[in-house]
């Protein structure tokens, strides 16, 4: 049996890029904007994940600033279940087929830091990283797609 679907959708890579390093916001905390709490034991950073987990993304970026990275580790974690094969409900084997979806932390190049800090920046370090990162690896997992997600955004992720 020949394989007919195209090329392109066969090996398909999308990373997804949360741009958190740039301008600050005004909301004066004492902790970064976007560790805001949407709900209850839910933030902004980790809607913005999960938003990228339904979109689809194989591999989650995060650029941000390396003072406030070790913060962002603490509270997402490395990696990020698929939810597409999260909720099965009738599969007797639940735990086998869940997969994980990576999630990499980056930062803006220390020559642009100060000069270059804007969110469209961190879009453009985050998809140059994801790509450069990717191609040392392997020419099969670069990106051909990203998909940005923004942690300030207030819609349901699903």
């Amino acid at each position: 049996m020949v394989d007919e679907t195209p090329q392109s959708t066969r090996n398909f890579h999308l990373a997804g890029i949360i741009p958190v390093a740039g301008q600050e916001l005004d909301f004066q905390f004492p902790w970064h904007d976007c560790l805001q709490p949407i709900a209850k034991n839910y933030l902004a950073i980790e809607r913005s994940v999960v938003e990228c987990a339904y979109a689809g993304c194989e591999t989650i970026w995060i650029v941000a600033d390396p003072d406030i990275t070790p913060i962002f580790k603490k509270v997402i974690g490395d990696y990020v279940y698929d939810p597409i094969n999260y909720y099965r409900a009738l599969d007797p084997d639940k735990m086998a087929k869940r997969t994980m979806i990576p999630i990499f932390f980056t930062t803006i190049e220390a020559k642009n830091r100060g000069k270059r800090d804007s969110y469209g920046w961190s879009i453009i370090e985050g998809a140059y990283m994801a790509y450069r990162v990717s191609n040392q690896l392997s020419k099969w997992i670069i990106p051909n797609m990203y998909y940005v997600s923004f942690p300030w955004a207030l819609y349901p992720p699903e």
